[in-house]
């Protein structure tokens, strides 16, 4: 056997002593042993991150709740709500708006005028409760114009919705030799506000 023969079958037996050691070290030793320290040891340090996360939001928690109650107060002030505090008593309070609204935004009665109201309780589900009173009047159009101008630039905001306008023709009385009257809208909407307490939907 040459020396170059030999000194081949020397590295070939080297490299198949350190590939079997590696796998011996791979089935006994780093597989069912380094392994399961390794992961223990992240999951260790991922129970620490976790810890440190909480024990900063704990600390957190009084100016939390002292940021909560300031809000919650802010929102009783919020001019934007309605002052009463039932669904009841805030829809007596919405049909005399109106009619305040009305009679000093007109300076004739005949001119503009609520003909009927009726309260009506929405079924749906929304953050703050809302009270709506369904409103029909009989109005000239510059009268109505203010009406609407006022009840949507006051305070406590109010809204308009669901508007339906039907416009009538003047009428003449030709027997009395009446003047012709002005033309008017009848027109139907719904006037609503919310209570600033949360609703029963939200808890």
């Amino acid at each position: 056997m040459s020396r170059t023969d030999a000194r081949r079958d020397r590295v070939l037996a080297v490299s198949l002593l350190v590939a079997a050691l590696m796998l011996v070290y791979l089935l006994f030793v780093h597989w069912p042993l380094v392994m399961p320290h390794l992961a223990l040891r992240d999951e260790l340090i991922a129970l620490r991150d976790q810890e440190a996360s909480l024990r900063a939001t704990a600390a957190q928690q009084p100016a939390l709740q002292a940021r909560l109650a300031e809000v919650a107060e802010a929102e009783l002030r919020n001019p934007g709500f309605l002052a009463e505090e039932s669904f009841d008593l805030a829809t007596a309070g919405l049909m005399q708006r109106l009619e305040s609204v009305v009679a000093a935004s007109t300076t004739d009665s005949d001119r503009c005028q609520v003909v009927n109201k009726t309260p009506y309780k929405s079924r749906e589900k929304e953050r703050f409760e809302r009270v709506t009173v369904k409103v029909r009047m009989r109005c000239e159009v510059e009268e109505f114009s203010n009406v609407l101008h006022e009840i949507e630039g006051g305070s406590p905001q109010l809204f308009v919705g669901d508007v339906n306008m039907i416009s009538r023709r003047p009428t003449f009385n030709r027997r009395i030799n009446q003047a012709p009257q002005r033309g008017y809208l009848d027109i139907s909407f719904d006037l609503y506000g919310y209570l600033h307490q949360r609703s029963d939907a939200d808890g």
